[in-house]
């Protein structure tokens, strides 16, 4: 998620149930997307508050630009590498829709609370 685009994607995207959006925080969620993330993504993006361990990944907290892409745009970036990534993997033969939706509940656990309002 380290990419900004101009929010379209070449590849296939669609395939997760519609109702799985927005993404909805839960303490389950939040739990099991912690694991997820710290096996899968904080060897490059590190804590979700920064700093990055790899540059160019990006800080996911609010100090970060995560936040202002719809949590579609996001799954799927995660599942198929944003468009302008150099070095951020696909995730859709390695992570379910469910644990790409843990990954960003765990994310969006760490934002300020009116950064879903904006």
């Amino acid at each position: 998620m380290s990419a900004c685009g101009d929010g379209s994607t070449d590849s296939s995207t669609g395939d997760a149930d519609a109702s799985l959006f927005p993404i909805e925080v839960t303490d389950q969620r939040v739990g099991a997307g912690e694991s997820v993330y710290l096996e899968n993504c904080a060897s490059c993006h590190g804590p979700v508050n920064g700093p990055v361990a790899v540059k160019p990944a990006s800080i996911h907290g609010d100090a970060g630009h995560t936040w202002h892409h719809p949590d579609r745009l996001l799954f799927d970036w995660i599942m198929d590498r944003p468009p302008l990534a150099t070095l951020m993997p696909a995730f859709r033969d390695t992570l379910s829709d469910e644990e790409v939706a843990g990954v960003l509940a765990y994310i969006k656990s760490h934002w300020l609370p009116e950064i879903p309002e904006r």
